[in-house]
């Protein structure tokens, strides 16, 4: 990587000054640091209810939807022969559902947070992504609503979402977000010329401004805020030890190394939203014996227990939600040319992380020679024929649902998803 652009993305990922490094460093609020003045009203805006954003972006239309809990239970659904992929009891939050066996991967406190929402994109163009995502009014897109809501909230560097390693499509005033490779990123921090390696020196540093800012104006609030947020030296070592561990362990560009990356990101502060692509099947209408279904999946609920482990190692289990949309979902019962063909009547996404109760939103229902997505009971989630949630609108409630686990302000998300309806049951 060249000079210029290792710099570029240091600027632009960390901000002028390594501010987001010298957050990290200190454990200071990112807004304190670039307006001490604001302390008390900064430190104020840290909403308990606010969480960052992994979400795993596919425009492959993956075959996802055919291996989840609530796709199990019939033998008219074709499932991988592979013996991970045996129906297998999955307990979320005290139910227990039939889905593939490769679920327990993720141990039970995780699945206890985890909801698989199944819906209907009623798309079937790879493209089509940027059009499912789409919200009302000037922004472009639900990532870019949460993550201009969830910025000034969370204190993050930038307020538009961090694309790592993933060209889906995603646009913040016709401008088109460029992707930063993970790779990148570890070498953009662990180069020649970051404080990385000596964020103990730069705690020291920062904290000497900043309490000299705090005597010399005599501001109680900025002195609170320094009480309360400041590591100490050996908190900053082992983070700052673990950090370059992490980045180190980066080995490429696939979803192995976006999950740790996202990792980092999130605890540093980069962005509210950041987007990857983990893998579940992809594309696969030549699949014979559903072989490249059955490692993808496998090798994709592995990647989502990694994020999970890393986010935990930092304290930031509690503050992240993940989620994982495709384009459409794939032919249940009948296979394509050897494997399956594109399917805009049945999808599922992943929903995960503390604001959320694990357990299966919707359900199936005989349709067209296959199976459909099933209206949605609102409260309860359950597929229900009268219920609130129409097949058409189920995709604009899942974003909905999403939005509200992120914290995002109800009228907000009203104004902007006024089809979608958040499924109560799924929220805790």
């Amino acid at each position: 990587m060249s000079h210029t652009r290792r710099d570029v993305l240091r600027g632009g990922l960390l901000g002028a000054g390594w501010v987001g490094l010298r957050a990290v460093a200190t454990g200071l609020p990112i807004g304190v640091l670039l307006d001490p003045a604001r302390a008390e009203a900064l430190a104020a805006m840290r909403s308990t209810k606010a969480r960052f954003l992994v979400l795993s972006l596919s425009t492959c239309g993956d075959p996802l939807n055919a291996n989840v809990p609530g796709s199990y239970g019939t033998t008219d659904i074709v499932h991988p022969s592979d013996p991970r992929f045996a129906a297998t009891a999955i307990q979320l939050a005290g139910r227990r559902h039939p889905g593939a066996r490769s679920w327990q991967q993720l141990g039970q406190r995780l699945l206890d947070r985890t909801v698989f929402f199944h819906h209907a994109t009623l798309k079937t163009s790879h493209p089509s992504l940027p059009e499912l995502l789409r919200v009302s009014g000037e922004l472009e897109s639900a990532p870019v609503l949460f993550a201009k809501e969830l910025g000034p909230t969370l204190q993050t560097v930038s307020a538009e979402p961090l694309l790592i390693g993933v060209d889906e499509v995603v646009t913040v005033g016709n401008r088109r977000l460029g992707s930063v490779r993970p790779t990148e990123l570890r070498d953009a921090l662990l180069g020649p010329g970051s404080p990385l390696p000596q964020l103990t020196s730069l705690r020291e540093q920062t904290l000497q401004r900043v309490t000299y800012l705090q005597k010399r104006t005599g501001n109680p609030a900025l002195g609170k805020v320094l009480d309360a947020h400041t590591l100490s030296a050996k908190q900053t070592q082992v983070l700052g030890d673990k950090l370059m561990a992490d980045l180190g362990a980066i080995r490429s560009d696939q979803a192995d190394g976006q999950v740790i990356a996202a990792a980092v990101a999130a605890r540093l502060g980069m962005s509210p939203v950041l987007a990857i692509h983990i893998p579940f099947g992809g594309d696969n209408h030549f699949d014979s014996g559903l072989v490249k279904e059955a490692e993808e999946t496998h090798s994709g609920i592995g990647h989502i227990a990694t994020l999970w482990n890393k986010l935990s190692s930092y304290g930031m289990a509690d503050r992240v939600c993940f989620a994982h949309f495709s384009v459409f979902g794939r032919t249940l019962r009948r296979y394509g040319m050897q494997g399956r063909d594109h399917w805009p009547l049945h999808n599922a996404a992943i929903l995960q992380g503390a604001p959320f109760r694990g357990g299966v939103v919707g359900g199936l229902i005989a349709q067209e020679g296959d199976f459909g997505a099933a209206a949605i009971d609102s409260k309860t989630g359950q597929a229900h024929q009268a219920g609130d949630i129409g097949v058409a609108s189920g995709q604009k409630s899942l974003l909905r649902t999403l939005g509200e686990g992120l914290g995002i302000d109800s009228q907000v998300l009203t104004t902007q998803l006024p089809d979608g309806k958040a499924v109560r049951s799924a929220l805790i």
